[in-house]
């Protein structure tokens, strides 16, 4: 985990995305809507969390526990002048919260699937009041029948993907109802790759612990490699949808 870290300090994104999809799914979250108090989870060095901060003006509550992504997100936020909009949480994203707390947002860009999906819906519902609203996104197969390497693939990394239909009866199932969900571009997906790509070429030869940089440039490069023969078969999905009990 060491070694993961470090190589991600020096990278933008820890997952696929770019603005232009954050930006589409909070136009979705706030439709009706006055977004005033947003917590985030799994915010890591801030990739999404100031320029939502800037987009929605809302009072964001940044949650994550890597200590040096954020660091880095201190830096961000002092240096973007919102200190009085931001505030940073140093916990884990399944901890309990004080009687009370809630927010109109809660946001989760490629982060839930750390603490089950189902788990977050179930234990962030509290925080939304009735008609307050979520969008997480979280990996899943864009096509009826996988080819059986990218599946074995997938469940060897320890994940478990289902179908779009499968995620909004999840939703239903833990008292939301969808608004809008939509798959990821390609474009996402090379935001991350292509940086990651090209840090790893110097970071596997300068890391301290050189058979640990070998073993995570592998596990990344296999990764890169699947997205390349198989990326039209699975993605990210951003779901938007709101607490209705």
């Amino acid at each position: 985990m060491e070694a993961i870290i470090d190589l991600f300090l020096g990278l933008e994104r820890m997952a696929p995305g770019s603005w232009e999809t954050t930006a589409r799914a909070f136009q979705i979250a706030s439709q009706g809507r006055e977004i005033q108090t947003v917590v985030e989870f799994g915010c890591g060095s801030g990739v999404s969390t100031i320029p939502l901060a800037r987009r929605s003006g809302a009072r964001i509550t940044a949650v994550d526990n890597s200590g040096p992504f954020l660091e880095q997100l201190r830096q961000k936020i002092d240096q973007a002048e919102l200190g009085q909009q931001v505030t940073v949480l140093d916990q884990s994203m399944d901890a309990a919260w004080p009687e009370g707390a809630q927010f109109d947002l809660i946001w989760c860009e490629g982060a839930a699937y750390a603490m089950g999906v189902e788990n977050a819906l179930r234990q962030w519902r509290e925080l939304l009041p009735p008609g307050g609203r979520i969008a997480l996104s979280d990996l899943v197969w864009i096509v009826p029948n996988p080819d059986a390497e990218i599946q074995a693939y997938w469940q060897n990394q320890g994940a478990t993907l289902c179908y779009p239909d499968d995620r909004r009866a999840l939703f239903a199932s833990q008292g939301y109802q969808i608004v809008d969900d939509f798959i990821f571009s390609d474009g996402d997906w090379r935001n991350y790759y292509e940086p990651l790509k090209k840090r790893l070429l110097e970071w596997e030869s300068a890391y301290c612990d050189p058979e640990n940089a070998g073993m995570v440039a592998q596990m990344f490069q296999e990764e890169m490699s699947m997205y390349d023969q198989f990326g039209a078969q699975y993605g990210y999905a951003f779901f938007i949808a709101e607490r209705i009990c």
